[in-house]
């Protein structure tokens, strides 16, 4: 398995009533996260950004 794919998909609802998004690695989760909405990114957000972000540089 690559390192970059996770185990088990993450399941995001993006917004109530928007339909549930599956994440299954660090790309297409950094993809979903630059299209948040700015006015939504506090610190879960950040911590998140930067863990995947992160996984990203060698």
């Amino acid at each position: 398995m690559d390192r970059l794919q996770f185990e088990v998909p993450v399941r995001i609802a993006p917004a109530p009533g928007l339909p549930v998004e599956e994440i299954y690695g660090v790309e297409q989760a950094l993809d979903f996260l630059q299209d948040w909405p700015a006015r939504r990114q506090g610190p879960i957000y950040q911590k998140a950004f930067n863990a995947c972000f992160g996984a990203t540089v060698d």
